[in-house]
């Protein structure tokens, strides 16, 4: 007995959605692979030891309407902050090795923006928190300075 003409149709139409099935089922897996490597580097330096991202894994305090930023490390022997991105921005503030930064959490659509600002040679430089809103100032985003806190501090 043979089969109707659309009989073959409808065999090679569940044959090609079985194929998108598992084109689908895999596209998914590498996201989350990838979504989990970028969430493992996201406060990794580039070679150059440029941070672009400020995130780290411990968190500040800060009181409402701001959020919390991320901790990092100074390791120079000193750091000079400036009031604006660039190495040729007044100082305004220094560090000494072992002080602990807090970062500056900008609101940006619905979402914390953690990305470091750059000057005009597109070095990374993070905004750090200070005493009062506008006390704001900007470090050089390099694991020769600052590194990302990994625990909390113990006082």
């Amino acid at each position: 007995m043979t089969q109707p003409a659309s009989c073959g149709n409808y065999t090679a139409l569940y044959m090609t959605m079985k194929r998108l099935l598992l084109v689908g089922i895999t596209l998914l897996t590498l996201n989350a692979s990838l979504s989990s490597l970028a969430q493992t580097a996201r406060n990794q330096p580039d070679p150059q030891g440029n941070f672009y991202s400020n995130d780290a894994p411990v968190k500040g305090t800060a009181r409402s309407p701001l959020m919390a930023g991320s901790l990092w490390r100074v390791v120079a022997l000193t750091l000079n902050c400036r009031r604006d991105p660039g190495s040729n921005q007044p100082v305004v503030r220094q560090f000494r090795r072992g002080d602990i930064l807090q970062v500056e959490v900008y609101r940006g659509g619905s979402d914390e923006v953690l990305k470091n600002a750059f000057d005009r040679s597109r070095q990374p430089w993070m905004p750090v928190r200070g005493q009062l809103p506008d006390d704001r100032c900007y470090v050089r985003a390099n694991q020769r300075y600052i590194l990302p806190l990994l625990a909390p501090v113990k006082r």
